[in-house]
């Protein structure tokens, strides 16, 4: 038996033990899936593409520690994507690159426990993909989710002067665990990095509450956020000292703690902005707490439409301005431009 066959058999086997959506006509086995979409909904799609060394460890004893994880996260960081447009998930696809190493059973019956645990959480069928050959590991998925006709789509270009800006759960844990992965804290924080829950629930709620914008945070919070100053062409007033912190960060040093939650990456929460007289739902899951961080706000007034660089949040901490001349309670002013994927 080839890598391949090994590959649709254990996948096979998995998707049959799950139920499918009955509005998939044809999944796995054909050229291409078909689906009935139901009447006025709308297919929301995205893609994310996961490189071994770049978005987890080049190190193969990790990689082989971690196929459960690559599986589960593969899935749920383009789940997030579906949930910060406040759609419901559907259906992914799957494209595998596969090193020759990684093509045995046990590695790829874990990698599609975690796919298959994930999809099953989610609610989301694996409805097809691809596989091939590489050097390396190379993920890629692609998610698709529907809106009902009712239900407006939540862009990051809606936010207005005088909205507030929430952000879901806590920030920062997974930066920690990726940058600590040995101390009692990055042990305890490792789930935030390696599994972690895209906000379905809560995204959907919130674009049928009225959501301006909506983004999910994978990159950082503080270059996220910058997205939607962008391309709501606004400015925003963050208040550093209501960014939610989890308890085992809670001890660490402010500086590092504050860095980790602005810059980041990895927490895959929503940040999204509402109208003042809007109160963002309340979660019935008590580890998905809503905490408002900070106000939408004018541009200045010496800057033009077309000058990006004045669309970033405004960084403030026990009411005074955070600057590169004021950087407290940073020692100097930090670098917070967040992932980087073309860097390196």
């Amino acid at each position: 038996m080839n890598e391949f066959e090994l590959i649709e058999r254990i996948f096979l086997q998995m998707q049959a033990a799950q139920s499918s959506h009955n509005d998939v006509e044809k999944g796995i086995g054909d050229d291409a899936a078909v689906m009935a979409l139901p009447a006025g909904s709308r297919l929301v799609s995205c893609i994310d593409t996961l490189v071994q060394g770049r978005h987890f460890s080049a190190d193969w004893e990790q990689v082989n520690k971690l196929a459960f994880a690559i599986g589960y996260k593969a899935v749920a960081v383009n789940i997030s994507d579906i949930a910060a447009m406040g759609a419901t998930p559907h259906s992914i696809l799957l494209a595998l690159a596969l090193p020759q190493r990684l093509a045995n059973e046990q590695w790829l019956t874990e990698f599609a426990k975690g796919l298959f645990h994930a999809c099953q959480l989610f609610g989301v069928t694996l409805i097809g993909g691809d596989t091939t050959r590489n050097d390396s590991l190379v993920l890629s998925i692609s998610a698709q989710g529907l809106l009902a006709a009712d239900t407006p789509a939540v862009y990051r270009s809606g936010a207005q002067v005088g909205d507030k800006i929430y952000v879901s759960g806590t920030l920062g844990g997974a930066a920690y665990a990726l940058q600590h992965p040995d101390n009692a804290v990055g042990i305890e924080l490792a789930h935030r990095l390696h599994m972690p829950t895209p906000r379905i629930q809560l995204g959907a709620a919130l674009a049928k509450l009225g959501a301006t914008s909506m983004i999910d945070i994978s990159d950082g919070l503080y270059q996220d956020l910058g997205h939607i100053c962008e391309q709501s062409s606004i400015a925003m007033r963050l208040n550093l000292e209501a960014l939610p912190t989890s308890n085992p960060l809670a001890g660490i040093d402010l500086s590092e703690r504050l860095l980790c939650q602005l810059a980041g990456g990895d927490d895959y929460e929503l940040a999204f902005t509402l109208p003042a007289h809007i109160q963002p739902p309340v979660s019935n899951d008590a580890n998905t707490p809503v905490t408002y961080i900070g106000d939408v706000i004018a541009l200045a007034s010496d800057s033009s439409t077309d000058n990006v660089a004045h669309r970033i949040p405004e960084l403030y901490y026990q009411g005074q301005p955070v600057t590169p001349t004021h950087p407290a309670p940073f020692a100097t002013w930090p670098n917070l431009t967040g992932y980087q994927h073309f860097a390196g």
